[in-house]
C-alpha cells in the first residue's frame, strides 16, 4: 500500500470517525429530548385533564365527563383517556375500543412504551384534599420514531457528501506530499543498486526537502566510505596473502610432518617433513587427492579418523602393539600406530571449524621403545609385589593350619589316653571275672574309669579330628590353587568354586576384623575366563575391603559379603563392605595407577588399577564403585559369559601384572 493511499484512508478514516460520533450524539440528542418532550406532555395533559373533571366526577356529572374526555383525545398524540373513581369502577372513557379493552400498564419512560408505541400515564383526582378517582392517558409515540428516523437520514446524507469531499482532498493533498517521497524512494533503489553518490533533487524548504538534503549527504558518505572498504579489502588481501606464506613456511620448517585435509578428506596440504617421512610424491597433494590414495598415510588413519572418538580414563592401560585411540570434547585425538619397518607414528587430530582436519605426524619411535623399557621395570615390579604378597598370605596360611593342627593333636592325645584307660579297665574286668566272678568290681572299675564320659566325648572328638583335617585339607588346597591357578589361557570356570577358595585363603586377612558372607547364586552359568586373574580380582576386592573396615575403627562389626547373580549373557560379581566407604572428592580417582590414601608402606596405588585391567581389557567386563546409603562401598564386576580374546594379549604378562594393593 502506498503512502499516498496510507494518507487519503487515513484522513478518511479520522473523518469517518468524527461524523460517527456527530452523527450518534447527534441522533441520541434527538432521541432523548423528544422522549422527555412527549413525557412532560402526556403528563401535563393527564394533570390537566384531572383537574378539569374533578367536579364532574365528585357530582358524577357523567354527560360533562364523556364530553370533557372526547375532547382531550380529540388532541393530537393522545391515543385514548379514561376516568376511573377510587374503587377502579370507569365512568367514562374515549378512544379505540381495542385499546380500550387492554389493561391499563403505567410506563415510566418512552422505552417502557416500545411494545405498543404508546405511553401510559395516570394522574389522581383530589377534591378538598381528597382522592375520588384517576385519570388515564395514552400518548402515541410513533411521531418520535419517524422524527429520529428523518434525522438520521438526513445526517447519514450529509456524512457521506463530507467524506466523499474529503476523499478527494485527502487524494490531492496525498499527491503533493508524497512527490518528495517518491523521488526519495528511487534515489534509495539506485544507491541500494551499488551507485553509491547518487542524489535526488531537492524542491521545497519543509521537512521532506531537509530529508532529501540528508539522503544526499548519506548517499555521498556511503561512496567515501566505500573507497575506504576496498582500500582496506586490498591491504587485507595482501596481509592475508603474507600471513599464509608465512604460515606455510612455519609448517615446513616443522620436524613432525603436518598434513591438513578438507571436510570430505581431500588432501589441501602437506609439508616436506611428511613426505619424507612417508616416501609420497608431493605433485599428488596438488592434484586434490584424497587421503586414501596415499598408501602410508590410509595405514595409519583407516580406522582411527573416520570412527566415532573413543574416550579412555587417565591411568587405562595402553598397549603400545596395537592402535590407540582418545579423544576429548574439543575434538582433540591422538593416537599411535607401528608401522611394518618398525617405526613407531604418533598421530595428533584438530578438527577446524570448517570441518576440516589437521594432522600432525610425530616420530616417537625413541619414546615408545623407552616406554616399553619402563612397561618391563613395571611388570618386574609387579612379579616382586606379587611374590611378596604370595610371602604374606603364606604366613597367614601357616597360621590358620596351625590352629586346627593343636586342636587336633590335644584331641588325637586324649584320644589315646582314653583309649589306653578303656582297655585297661576292660583288661582288669576281665581279669577280675575270671578270678571270683564279682560283676559288681567290674562295675566299678568302670566307673573309676569314667566310662560314661569317655563313651560321650570320645565320639565328639574323633569328629572335631575329622572336621580339623578337612579343614586343613580347604586351606591347602585353596592355597595350592592360588599359587598354581591353572593354565595361562581363557578355559570355562565356575565363579563361585573361585569366591570359595579366595575367601579361604584370604581368612587371615578378614577374619579379625570383620565377618564375610557369600550370597552365591547356585544356578550361576560357568564363564569363560583366566582363573588365575579372576583369583587376583577377588584377592585384591577383599584385601581392600577388610582394610577399609580396619580403618575405620568404629564398634559396629565389620562385614564383608560377596555375591552373584546371573545377568543377560552376562554373570555380575558384587563385593559390599560396610567400612568408611570412598569421599566423593576421590571416588573419580581411584582406579588410577599408584593412588592410595593407605599410610606409607601398606599399599602401592596398584591394586584397583590392576583389577580394571583384568576385569576391563583383559575379559571385556565392566567394574564400577558405588558408595551405599546405609555407609560403606560396593565394587559392581559384570564379567561376559564368553569372553573375547584382545589383540596383543600375552597370558604370561598377565599373570605377573597381578599385585596387592
Amino acid at each position: 500500500m502506498s503512502f499516498r493511499l496510507k494518507t487519503v484512508l487515513g484522513i478518511a478514516a479520522i473523518e469517518f470517525l468524527m461524523l460517527a460520533v456527530l452523527v450518534v450524539s447527534s441522533l441520541t440528542y434527538i432521541r432523548t429530548s423528544n422522549e422527555d418532550r412527549i413525557v412532560e406532555q402526556a403528563q401535563t395533559a393527564s394533570r390537566l385533564l384531572s383537574t378539569m373533571t374533578a367536579d364532574a366526577t365528585v357530582s358524577l356529572d357523567i354527560a360533562t365527563l364523556d364530553e370533557l374526555v372526547r375532547q382531550a383525545v380529540s388532541n393530537p398524540g393522545i391515543d385514548y383517556a379514561r376516568v376511573r373513581l377510587d374503587n377502579g369502577t370507569v365512568i367514562s372513557q374515549a378512544g379505540p375500543d381495542e385499546i380500550l379493552a387492554l389493561p391499563f400498564k403505567q410506563d415510566d419512560a418512552v422505552s417502557d412504551a416500545a411494545d405498543d408505541q404508546r405511553l401510559d400515564v395516570w394522574s389522581p383526582i383530589v377534591v378538598a384534599g381528597r382522592p375520588f378517582g384517576r385519570v388515564e392517558l395514552g400518548m402515541s409515540t410513533g411521531g418520535l420514531t419517524e422524527t429520529v428516523a428523518d434525522a438520521r437520514e438526513w445526517m447519514l446524507t450529509v456524512a457521506a457528501t463530507e467524506i466523499a469531499l474529503v476523499a478527494v482532498f485527502g487524494l490531492l493533498l496525498g499527491q503533493m506530499l508524497t512527490a518528495q517521497l517518491v523521488r526519495l524512494q528511487k534515489a534509495a533503489e539506485q544507491v541500494a543498486s551499488g551507485d553509491f553518490g547518487f542524489k535526488t533533487a531537492v524542491k521545497g524548504r519543509d521537512e521532506l526537502a531537509r530529508t532529501a538534503i540528508s539522503f544526499n549527504t548519506m548517499s555521498e558518505f556511503l561512496w567515501n566510505y566505500s573507497q575506504r572498504l576496498e582500500e582496506a579489502r586490498a591491504l587485507a588481501e595482501e596481509r592475508r596473502a603474507a600471513a599464509e606464506a608465512r604460515l606455510f613456511d612455519a609448517i615446513e620448517s616443522m620436524p613432525q610432518g603436518v598434513a591438513i585435509l578438507e571436510s570430505d578428506l581431500t588432501v589441501v596440504h602437506v609439508n616436506s617433513a611428511l613426505c619424507d617421512m612417508f616416501d609420497f610424491d608431493r605433485k599428488l597433494v596438488r592434484e586434490g587427492t584424497n587421503y586414501r590414495h596415499l598408501p602410508a598415510l590410509r595405514e595409519m588413519l583407516e580406522g582411527n579418523l573416520l570412527s566415532a572418538p573413543q574416550h579412555m580414563e587417565d591411568g587405562e592401560d595402553r598397549n603400545p602393539g596395537r592402535m590407540e585411540r582418545h579423544a576429548r570434547p574439543d575434538q582433540f585425538r591422538r593416537w599411535e600406530t607401528k608401522l611394518q619397518d618398525g617405526r613407531v607414528i604418533q598421530t595428533t587430530q584438530e578438527t577446524m571449524r570448517d570441518g576440516g582436519i589437521v594432522l600432525v605426524e610425530s616420530d616417537v619411535t625413541d619414546l615408545f621403545d623407552a616406554a616399553e623399557k619402563n612397561r618391563k621395570l613395571e611388570r618386574d615390579l609387579m612379579q616382586k609385589q606379587k611374590l611378596e604378597s604370595l610371602g604374606t598370605l603364606a604366613g597367614g596360611v601357616a597360621h590358620e593350619i596351625n590352629t586346627p593342627a593343636q586342636f587336633v593333636g590335644d584331641n588325637l592325645n586324649f584320644l589315646a589316653g582314653s583309649i589306653k584307660d578303656l582297655f585297661d579297665c576292660i583288661d582288669g574286668m576281665n581279669d577280675d571275672l575270671k578270678s571270683c566272678g564279682k560283676e559288681e568290681d567290674g562295675r566299678k572299675r568302670l566307673k573309676r574309669a569314667d566310662y560314661d564320659y569317655l563313651r560321650e566325648e570320645m565320639p565328639a572328638a574323633t569328629q572335631q579330628s575329622i572336621d580339623g583335617v578337612a579343614r586343613i585339607r580347604d586351606i591347602i588346597g585353596a592355597v595350592k590353587f592360588y599359587a598354581h591357578p591353572g593354565a595361562s589361557e581363557k578355559r570355562e570356570i565356575n565363579l563361585n568354586e573361585i569366591i570359595h577358595n579366595t575367601a579361604v585363603v584370604t581368612r587371615n586377612q578378614w577374619k579379625y576384623v570383620a565377618e564375610l558372607e557369600e550370597k552365591l547364586d547356585q544356578t550361576l552359568p560357568r564363564i569363560v575366563a583366566n582363573d588365575g586373574q579372576i583369583t587376583q580380582l577377588l584377592v585384591n576386592l577383599i584385601v581392600n575391603a577388610a582394610d577399609a573396615i580396619e580403618s575405620a575403627q568404629t564398634k559396629e562389626p565389620g562385614r564383608i559379603e560377596i555375591e552373584t547373580q546371573t545377568g543377560d549373557a552376562c554373570v555380575i560379581l558384587i563385593v559390599r563392605d560396610n567400612g568408611p566407604g570412598i569421599p566423593k572428592n576421590i571416588r573419580a580417582r581411584i582406579f588410577d595407577p599408584f593412588f592410595t590414601t593407605k599410610p606409607p608402606g601398606k599399599g602401592t596405588g596398584q591394586g584397583l588399577t590392576i583389577c580394571r585391567n583384568i576385569v576391563c581389557d583383559k575379559h571385556d567386563g565392566t567394574i564400577d564403585a558405588h558408595a551405599m546409603e546405609t555407609g560403606g562401598t560396593e565394587f559392581v564386576v559384570t564379567l561376559p559369559c564368553q569372553a573375547g580374546e584382545k589383540d596383543g594379549t600375552d597370558a604370561t604378562d598377565i599373570a605377573a601384572e597381578t599385585a596387592v594393593a
